[in-house]
């Protein structure tokens, strides 16, 4: 909680053995909804702007998050986390040419994505090897689903979400401490089930591996 505990204004400090009170937290999220709020405000200038330019015909417009934002949930008021609710960024293409207005995309994708989708989009061909790979196709059909992993890395954890789980492992210890979530039945991931589930974990933990060996 560094971002939320280093504001010079806070009224409170945050911290996972003392919660913040309601009414300030009532305070920060109504903050943070208004920061939105202005965010969704200068984009649609943004988009006007390129309308009176006549650049909205040529000009592909994203707009990305950097992290999702814990407001209190798990006593966290903060991005630095590997729960999905901090993993999850925002993601808004907007494509001249292809009717995809209001269109959601609900395959799992990384952000390494970005950089392979906007060169095929420009007609930019690639000719080295990438990380990510483009979801052009994903943009066109939106309900095509091509790919179920994402890996995420925060100090020293390491995580990998699928269509239903999330399995994270973390080395804090000298033996390793091992998360798993079911967001079928536990979308806010409030109850770690890895001792309970252990062949969901024996079955994911390569999964998990091959990320780490890609990445490293």
């Amino acid at each position: 909680m560094g971002e939320l505990n280093n504001y010079k204004l806070s009224d409170e400090k945050a911290s996972l053995s003392k919660p913040l009170s309601d009414a300030y937290s009532q305070k920060l999220v109504h903050a943070y909804y208004a920061a939105v709020s202005y965010t969704d405000a200068q984009i649609g200038k943004v988009i006007d702007e390129l309308k009176n330019l006549e650049l909205d015909k040529n000009t592909i417009v994203v707009i990305w998050g950097d992290h999702g934002w814990h407001l209190g949930n798990d006593r966290v008021w903060g991005k630095h986390t590997l729960f999905n609710i901090a993993l999850k960024s925002a993601l808004i293409i907007k494509v001249p040419g292809l009717k995809t207005k209001n269109s959601q995309v609900n395959s799992i994708l990384e952000t390494v994505d970005l950089y392979p989708t906007l060169l095929e989009l420009c007609g930019v061909e690639q000719n080295h090897k990438v990380d990510g790979e483009s979801f052009v196709d994903l943009i066109k059909t939106p309900n095509l689903r091509k790919r179920n992993v994402a890996y995420s890395y925060w100090k020293n954890g390491f995580s990998v979400k699928t269509d239903r789980y999330r399995l994270t492992k973390f080395f804090r210890n000298k033996e390793p401490v091992v998360e798993l979530y079911d967001h079928l039945l536990d979308p806010y991931e409030n109850r770690n089930i890895a001792s309970i589930k252990t062949k969901e974990v024996e079955q994911l933990m390569p999964i998990l591996k091959k990320g780490d060996n890609e990445f490293y």
